[in-house]
């Protein structure tokens, strides 16, 4: 019987992730099994201090599909991405991160869309997370879509897929957080298309995020360095119901 997908690259960066690690891997794994002919799972350990680099030694140790990418010291959620997403080797890639919020058997949903557009987000539905996170993600998709005209239904959602060719006619460059709505901003300026789909959320069941209100403080910088790197021009406001650039 066909799988689903012919081959993916699954994508996590992790960070001080020892209590959930072992079990978020486990379930990745069976997940991908059940969904692609071929995929390799691609952990990105951005300087941890606590076992998770011992956890994904066992891990590689064990099934050579699941890789470590280790960085030497904590280089921030954006760059820890950037270099995961060079490592992926196959034609689609998709990212989640590793505290275990998401199902990734919802991969299926997103996957046909892919055929008319070159990523596919997800959106938190039923979101499960602390009211801090409820008021910096208010706070953050006001931000952008103020300074960047980019009105998506979930910037920061960690459950993306994507065509290869994205990462071929798009650029990353941020630091921080500002990764997800990188994304979004350069595929705007570049004409490539997106599709956002309902994901089911959990909640976080052990570990704690590194976001934070002054996260907030930081993000408008760096929202102004990528608008200016951008070239200034603020993209044209879209409306959350709509699905990238092919869509309107």
């Amino acid at each position: 019987m066909s799988k689903l997908i012919p081959e993916l690259s699954a994508l996590m960066p992790a960070y001080n992730e020892e209590e959930v690690l072992d079990s978020s891997i486990s379930e990745a794994v069976g997940a991908l099994d059940d969904l692609c002919q071929t995929w390799e799972l691609v952990i990105v350990d951005d300087g941890s201090t606590d076992a998770t680099p011992e956890i994904l030694r066992e891990w590689s140790g064990r099934d050579p599909r699941v890789q470590a990418v280790t960085q030497p010291e904590n280089s921030g959620y954006s760059r820890a991405l950037i270099d995961g997403f060079a490592a992926c080797r196959y034609e689609v890639i998709f990212y989640t991160d590793a505290d275990a919020q998401f199902d990734l058997g919802h991969i299926a949903d997103l996957y046909p869309h892919l055929a008319a557009a070159e990523m596919v987000s997800g959106y938190r539905v039923g979101r499960q997370d602390r009211p801090v996170r409820h008021l910096t993600s208010a706070v953050y998709n006001w931000l952008q879509a103020r300074m960047l005209g980019l009105r998506v239904k979930d910037v920061n959602c960690a459950f993306k897929l994507f065509r290869r060719s994205f990462f071929n006619q798009v650029e990353l460059s941020s630091d921080g957080f500002l990764i997800d709505a990188e994304l979004y901003a350069r595929a705007q300026s570049a004409g490539l298309s997106w599709r956002q789909v309902g994901v089911p959320h959990r909640p976080r069941l052990s570990g704690t995020t590194t976001v934070s209100v002054s996260t907030v403080f930081e993000t408008l910088r760096e929202l102004r360095a990528l608008k200016k790197s951008l070239g200034e021009t603020v993209l044209a406001p879209r409306d959350p119901e709509q699905e990238g650039p092919l869509s309107s």
